[in-house]
């Protein structure tokens, strides 16, 4: 039986930025993640998943001493924002305007997941478990148990959930959550665009839902396409020729040719939990 302060179960983006945070305190933490993040390489293409990171978000990496390696990786600036409904009334913001380098960056989340596991092997109080995942729970103010699939057994005062929608931390917490469907999915296309376009991000909103465009590096970027659950799926079961044609059709003519590289969707479900707190959770 092993014994930690902490056990942060999930060590995606969040899990792993917290678990660094805490090692750097001095705590004792464990982080658990049965699926270990592929290891980057230059000629991988990008992956669909991507966010975009603020300043603030950079400070929080640069504490962690994180972005350094996530900058050796891949991530795009992005010097312009603009979000509109109708084309003549559009709000923009501008890197130049507010004296700043950029706005922000746009960067795939394995990357910065990456970024925050290569901090790990600096600490002796962080243990990282890869490729187990957890079996079950006995939650205890005072001294919770976390038996895991290979029937590893450790223990903690403190419990994190960071185990995704899902959370096996919450079930087991009885913590409940208000759910509701917007009856919408997301299509997520990575693209490779004719015309240079990579200092600029913006999002449009239309009656059907919005789309946007998010830069990659090199002359790629992320279409996001909302849209009734019916018609994704009839966009998903195009083939690249057919959907470029829709993109030219259904996207701002400022987004030009492009050429699809790949794409993927998910459902579009609203969860927010009724409490972030419960018997050392």
């Amino acid at each position: 039986m092993e014994q930690y302060e902490i056990v942060v179960v999930g060590g995606g983006m969040v899990g792993a930025a917290l678990a660094l945070g805490l090692a750097t305190q001095g705590r004792s933490v464990a982080v658990i993640e049965k699926f270990t993040p592929k290891p980057f390489e230059q000629a991988q293409p990008m992956d669909l998943r991507v966010s975009a990171i603020s300043h603030r978000s950079v400070d929080l990496l640069h504490s962690l001493d994180a972005w350094g390696a996530i900058q050796d990786t891949r991530v795009c600036p992005y010097a312009r924002l603009e979000t509109w409904e109708a084309d003549n009334c559009r709000i923009r913001f501008n890197a130049g305007e507010l004296a700043l380098p950029q706005l922000g960056y746009i960067v795939e989340n394995r990357m910065i997941q990456l970024g925050l596991w290569a901090q790990f092997a600096r600490f002796d109080n962080l243990k990282v478990i890869e490729g187990d995942g957890v079996e079950g729970l006995e939650l205890d103010p005072n001294d919770s148990s976390i038996t895991l699939e290979s029937g590893r057994v450790l223990k903690a005062h403190l419990v994190v959930g960071a185990d995704g929608a899902n959370s096996r931390v919450r079930q087991a917490a009885g913590i409940g959550i208000t759910a509701w469907d917007y009856r919408q999915e997301c299509m997520l296309i990575n693209v490779e665009t004719e015309l240079p376009q990579q200092d600029i991000t913006w999002q449009w909103f239309t009656p059907s839902g919005p789309r946007s465009f998010l830069p990659l590096c090199g002359n790629q970027g992320s279409l996001v396409w909302y849209d009734a659950p019916k018609r994704i799926r009839q966009l998903k079961n195009m083939n690249p020729a057919q959907l470029e044609s829709e993109i030219a059709t259904y996207f701002p003519a400022e987004l030009g040719k492009v050429k699809v590289l790949q794409h993927g969707s998910f459902p579009l479900t609203r969860v927010m939990l009724k409490a972030i707190i419960s018997r050392a959770v």
